[in-house]
């Protein structure tokens, strides 16, 4: 299967999704984090703002924020086209960018080599554990030279698609956290 093939399929199965069952997923993925987190007791952890047709990040990240974890979430760099992450708390106010996707106004970045995960979004993933996002890149582009974070991905069972063909560019997973196991 190819990329725009599987966008489509996975949009397909987003719609299918009831209120009900995204907020027990949500819960769900919420218990797995927790508890992959407590297990390699990581310090600095970065997360996304979810869009609609993503697994849910807000539990996630609200428990992020009122841990003892140090929390990031990414920004755009508007000169070089990739990701920063700045360190996030209660007080830290949002404005959306260019991609209509919300991100910290805070100055206060991390190095990319210092972060111990990335909770990654991503529309499909296959057998090798390649991420396929949205199609900006944005995430392969930022860690193309950076193999230190753990990344971790958010999926619902029917992003799985075996035979999705990827480009060696395309991120590796370390870990998939679905709705019913984790990977």
């Amino acid at each position: 299967m190819n990329k725009t093939e599987a966008r489509d399929l996975i949009s397909k199965g987003f719609k299918s999704l009831t209120v009900s069952s995204k907020s027990r997923q949500e819960k769900v993925h919420l218990d797995f984090i927790k508890n992959h987190l407590e297990k390699k007791n990581f310090s600095h952890v970065a997360s996304y703002m979810s869009l609609p047709y993503e697994v849910s990040t807000e539990k996630i990240n609200k428990f992020l924020i009122n841990s003892k974890t140090h929390f990031y979430l990414p920004k755009i760099n508007p000169i070089s086209n990739i990701l920063e992450f700045a360190l996030c708390n209660k007080k830290t106010q949002f404005r959306k960018n260019s991609l209509n996707i919300l991100e910290p106004i805070s100055e206060e970045t991390i190095q990319l080599e210092e972060l111990n995960a990335v909770i990654v979004p991503l529309r499909a993933f296959n057998k090798n554990f390649q991420r396929l996002g949205f199609g900006g890149g944005f995430y392969d582009k930022t860690f193309s030279r950076v193999s230190q974070p753990e990344f971790i991905g958010l999926a619902y069972e029917f992003q799985f698609i075996k035979k999705l063909k990827l480009e060696d560019y395309d991120l590796k997973l370390d870990t998939v956290f679905t709705n019913k196991q984790l990977l």
